[in-house]
């Protein structure tokens, strides 16, 4: 994989380190913004990158670029993603995909079309914790809840609270909590359980209408499963399952546990411990290999998933009155 990158924020210098050991990928330019352009220089100094570009249809142009991987703020994910795509370019996206369905279902029909591969960038799929859930998920009999909590308070939000909003919080920009932070926790529900029958969101909504933190609620047949997202305030943060015969929980935040343990009242038993801290290296090391192995079945796979994932938002953010740029 011949990879081009979008962006200089904390996401790209998290990618940049994680595929570090990826033999299978070269990281070979850079575009930025124009105000950006010295932040850009000292990340491609770091990384070793060659090539570092201010203008994006010019760095979609490069012949040593099979891939791009868009980190850059979510209301330019679509816009951006289509552009490379149209341009021959396998893409990566990060999370969120989208910000409406209909963009989504669109760039995966052209993918498609291109015979071009399109991952949204979501390390929980691929992680060892995350593999255990799924392999003892029987253990714990008939599921009655499910539950997950990730609260961390932003560093943004101090400005929010004087009425400086940053991209965190603009829903011009598709900021705020169930798009960032608890989309994790659906992640979750939704790789294990699939659709659920009904969706409902409960938001703790700023003075600008944007989410700071709620609650989204689904049903299934015979349970519920409740996320839980804060970017207003911090708690101890995990992903649980339970049932009639025991529970397997997740500690600390769903994408980056620490370990996965199966509790009945036999006692506890620790199933994994992902070492690896929420690294973007599994899934990365995974999209070079069906890059590789041309394994588009697997990637549209999960395009299937990606899918539901952004119809679930849409309909929990216009539950709670979230109204996004894309609206007006």
């Amino acid at each position: 994989m011949k990879l081009g990158v979008v962006g200089n924020g904390m996401i790209v210098r998290r990618l940049l380190e994680d595929v570090k050991p990826i033999s299978d990928i070269e990281v070979n330019a850079l575009c930025v913004r124009a105000a950006s352009l010295n932040k850009g220089r000292e990340l491609a100094d770091e990384y070793h990158i060659r090539e570092i570009y201010t203008e994006y249809p010019v760095f979609l142009t490069r012949t040593d670029i099979d891939t791009v991987y868009i980190g850059i703020i979510s209301s330019l994910h679509y816009e951006y993603a289509r552009a490379a795509l149209e341009a021959g370019k396998n893409v990566i996206c990060e999370k969120p995909f989208t910000t409406e369905y209909d963009e989504a279902a669109e760039l995966i029909q052209l993918a498609k079309k291109k015979n071009r591969f399109l991952w949204e960038a979501c390390k929980l799929p691929y992680s060892d914790n995350f593999l255990a859930v799924k392999q003892n998920l029987s253990r714990v009999g008939a599921i009655k809840l499910v539950q997950c909590n990730y609260s961390q308070r932003s560093s943004r939000y101090d400005a929010y609270l004087e009425r400086k909003v940053l991209p965190a919080f603009d829903p011009s920009l598709s900021g705020g909590c169930l798009y960032d932070i608890n989309m994790y926790n659906l992640h979750f529900v939704v790789a294990l359980f699939g659709k659920p029958n009904w969706v409902r969101y409960a938001a703790n909504l700023g003075f600008n209408g944007i989410d700071t933190s709620g609650i989204m609620t689904m049903g299934y047949d015979g349970f519920q499963a409740v996320c839980c997202g804060s970017k207003d305030s911090d708690s101890p943060c995990f992903g649980m399952v339970q049932g009639d015969q025991g529970c397997i929980r997740l500690e600390g935040p769903v994408s980056s546990s620490r370990y996965a343990e199966f509790w009945s009242k036999e006692g506890s038993e620790r199933l994994c411990e992902d070492g690896q801290g929420g690294s973007l290296t599994a899934e990365m090391r995974e999209f070079a290999r069906q890059m590789k192995d041309k394994d588009y079945p697997a990637c549209y796979d999960m395009l299937g998933q990606t899918l539901l994932i952004m119809e679930i938002l849409v309909t929990a953010r216009k539950d709670a009155g979230i109204v996004f740029g894309t609206d007006l």
